[in-house]
């Protein structure tokens, strides 16, 4: 009971990590390209950029150079690496890679389908195709939200 406490408590953390990682991969993103930041540059007004993009943007321009997002212009063309935010982008990449091996391993085994039922019977986390096949017809499944919150309560108490 106790282990199967703990995966469903992880289930339910995760979509709040989800969040969570989402929300660093847009901050480690360039706003011109949409990919992670590739040396990473700050200017004046504290955006941040891939060297290339902003360097790209400002191309033709002499003076009066605008940042891509508020539009704020500064005199010089002035390119600061970000050398923290390079690091962080690396991270926001290996997370990305967990969370994708993480995806992949909430597949069923034998279906590749999301496990996104739940099995009484054999207190174990199934696909639809499984629910509907032979090993799991007469058992009682439950989406795995609900029993997730059923254990919740029933642990809590």
């Amino acid at each position: 009971m106790m282990a199967e406490t703990s995966l469903l408590e992880a289930g339910t953390s995760a979509a709040s990590t989800a969040a969570a990682l989402e929300n660093l991969q847009v901050e480690a993103s360039c706003s011109v390209c949409l990919e992670y930041l590739k040396e990473p540059v700050i200017i004046e007004c504290g955006h941040n950029f891939c060297k290339a993009c902003i360097t790209r943007w400002w191309e033709d321009l002499e003076r009066d150079f605008p940042c891509p997002v508020c539009r704020k212009t500064s005199r010089y063309r002035s390119l600061r690496p970000n050398r923290q935010l390079g690091s962080m982008v690396e991270i926001a990449k290996q997370l990305q890679a967990v969370k994708r091996k993480i995806r992949d391993e909430s597949l069923c085994p034998q279906h590749h389908e999301a496990l996104s039922l739940f099995c009484y019977e054999d207190q174990e986390a199934v696909c639809l195709i499984c629910a509907i096949s032979h090993t799991h017809r007469a058992h009682t499944v439950v989406p795995l939200d609900d029993a997730t919150q059923e254990y919740k309560v029933g642990s809590s108490t």
